[in-house]
């Protein structure tokens, strides 16, 4: 198995950067990520423009090369006997402590 850095650079040289087996592109994460990115931050004082600012600053994050190449480390491959849902759940944990770290948020 390839690794999450070799996969999201597979995806992003294909012609259609869509996922395999999947309706999903790379510009319709970003979309979404954007706007889960501002829905996270409603209950928080921030002006719109904040909102905007920080959504575009983990969307930009999330295409950095090294960014990936630090998540696709932290994550491998799946572990033996593991199960996508266990893999994605593991992923999805170690994209959420990469982003508290970065963006210096605390996790209560």
């Amino acid at each position: 198995m390839s690794s999450f850095k070799e996969f999201m650079d597979e995806i992003e040289n294909s012609p259609t950067q869509a996922i395999p087996t999947t309706d999903l592109t790379i510009p319709a994460i970003k979309t979404a990520l954007a706007l889960a990115t501002v829905g996270f931050l409603k209950p928080f004082s921030f002006s719109n423009d904040e909102k905007e600012k920080f959504s575009e600053e983990v969307s930009s994050l999330i295409q950095d090369k090294s960014f990936l190449a630090e998540l696709s480390d932290e994550i491998a491959v799946p572990l033996e006997g593991e199960s996508e849902n266990e893999f994605v759940s593991r992923s999805t944990n170690a994209l959420r402590r990469i982003l508290y770290e970065k963006f210096n948020i605390k996790n209560e």
